[in-house]
C-alpha cells in the first residue's frame, strides 16, 4: 500500500512525500506524486502514530481490575482517538486483584490486535510516598520491594515495561536499581523527593518523572525539589498532563521550555471515568464524581484523573501553551518510544513501523493506521 500527503512528517518537518507500506512497515518513502497511491490524503498531516504511556482506564474499567471486554473496548477507542499504542497503567490496588489484573491484560495484548496495540503495562503505585499519594489508597501504599515487583512481573509475563517510584521510600535505591537493570523504565512519582533524592534515582536509573508538579514536591528557590529536578535535570523526561486543570497553561509551557524538543511527553492520565457522562459513580476501589469538564474528584474534592484525549494535549501545547508543533509531535510519539526503549516507533522512517495519525488542522483525528492497517 501506498498513502501520501502534501504534509508527512519526516525528519521533523512536514513535507510532500509518499510513504510505502508492507507487512506493518515502512518499506519505503518517495517524493510527493511519484508513484500509483492507495490513499491520498490531500492536505491532511500525516504524523507519527500517537504513543500513549500513562492512562488508566475507560467506560467504567479500571485496569487494577481489568477484564477482557473492558480491555478490547478500551483498545478499540484509542484507536478511534488517534493512539496507535499503549502502556496499560495500572495504579495502587490490593495485589491479589493486581497479580488478575497484570495476566489479564498480558493475554489480551497477546491476543487482541484489532484496535490499539497494547506494548505492556506500566505500574503507579503503591511504591509511592504517603504524603504526596494523590487518589492512591493510603491504606495500601507499600515501600519498594524486590520480591512483590518480581511477583507481579511472572503474573504479567514480563510485560511490567514501566514502574513509578518514589526515590525517596526506595531504600538503597534497591528496587530502582533493580528494575533498570532488566530494562524496566523507572519514572519518579508521587514523591516527597528533595533535589538530591531525585539525583539519586537518577544515578540508580531512574529516566522519567510522571506527571509533572502533580503528586510531587514542589519548586522552591533553596530547595528545587520534585519539580525542579524535572525541570533542570536535562537527560531526564518529563511528563506533563496538558489539559489546563491538572497544570496551569503558563507552567506547561515553562516545563516544555525546559524541557525542549526532545524530553517532554505529554500523557493524559486517563482513568475509568473517560467515556461517561458527568455525574457520580460508585467504582471499584472509590467513589469518584465526574464534572463537566471530564475531570474526576474523590468526596473531598481532589482530582481522582481525568478523560482526556492524546490529540487534545497535542493542540493545547500548541495552541495553548504557544510550543512549536515539533515538541507537541515529538512529546506524544518520538519522545515516548525513545524513553521506553521501542527501536521502530515514534518516527515515520524507512524499517519502523507503519503506525501514523492523520490529522486535520484543528488536530481532528481522520484516520488511524496501526502497523499498516487503517482502523477508521
Amino acid at each position: 500500500m501506498i498513502i501520501q500527503s502534501t504534509r508527512v512528517w519526516v525528519d521533523e518537518a512536514f513535507q510532500k512525500a509518499q510513504i510505502e507500506i508492507q507487512k506493518g512497515k515502512i518499506t519505503a518513502l518517495y517524493p510527493y506524486g511519484e508513484k500509483a497511491v492507495d490513499r491520498d490524503y490531500g492536505d491532511w498531516k500525516i504524523i507519527p502514530g500517537l504513543i500513549e504511556m500513562h492512562c488508566h482506564g475507560y467506560n467504567g474499567m479500571d485496569a487494577n481490575y481489568a477484564n477482557e471486554e473492558g480491555l478490547k473496548y478500551w483498545m478499540d477507542g484509542l484507536a478511534k482517538e488517534g493512539v496507535t499504542s499503549f502502556l496499560v497503567t495500572t495504579s495502587t490496588a490490593p495485589e491479589a486483584n493486581l497479580l488478575q489484573s497484570f495476566a489479564t491484560i498480558s493475554k489480551v495484548i497477546d491476543t487482541y490486535h484489532e484496535g490499539t496495540q497494547g506494548l505492556g503495562i506500566h505500574v503507579e503505585g503503591p511504591q509511592i510516598s504517603f504524603n504526596f499519594k494523590g487518589a492512591h489508597n493510603p491504606y495500601l501504599i507499600q515501600k519498594p520491594n524486590i520480591e512483590q515487583f518480581e511477583r507481579w512481573q511472572k503474573a504479567a509475563d514480563g510485560k511490567i515495561r514501566l514502574i513509578c517510584i518514589a526515590p525517596e521510600m526506595d531504600d538503597e535505591q534497591a528496587l530502582t536499581k533493580h528494575c533498570a537493570a532488566q530494562g524496566v523504565r523507572v519514572t519518579i512519582g508521587h514523591t516527597g523527593a528533595t533535589y538530591a533524592d531525585c539525583e539519586a534515582g537518577r544515578a540508580a536509573g531512574a529516566g522519567s518523572f510522571t506527571h509533572t508538579f502533580n503528586g510531587m514536591l514542589g519548586v522552591h528557590h533553596r530547595e528545587p525539589g520534585s519539580a525542579g529536578a524535572a525541570m533542570s535535570m536535562d537527560d531526564m523526561y518529563a511528563e506533563v498532563i496538558c489539559d489546563g486543570v491538572h497544570v496551569h497553561f503558563a507552567v506547561v509551557k515553562a516545563l516544555a521550555r525546559a524541557k525542549g524538543k526532545d524530553r517532554l511527553i505529554l500523557v493524559t492520565d486517563a482513568v475509568q471515568i473517560k467515556g461517561l457522562k458527568p455525574g457520580i459513580y460508585e467504582m471499584p476501589g472509590r467513589w469518584v464524581q465526574v464534572d463537566e469538564h471530564g475531570c474526576g474528584h474523590l468526596k473531598d474534592g481532589r482530582l481522582a484523573g481525568s478523560s482526556n484525549k492524546l490529540i487534545d494535549m497535542v493542540k493545547n501545547l500548541v495552541t495553548k501553551c504557544g510550543i512549536e508543533e515539533v515538541t507537541a509531535i515529538n512529546a506524544s510519539s518520538k519522545n515516548v518510544a525513545k524513553f521506553l526503549g521501542l527501536e521502530h516507533k515514534g518516527e515515520i522512517q524507512v524499517g519502523y513501523d507503519a503506525d501514523f495519525t492523520v490529522i486535520d488542522d484543528a488536530y481532528q483525528v481522520c484516520q488511524t493506521i496501526i502497523m499498516g492497517e487503517e482502523k477508521l
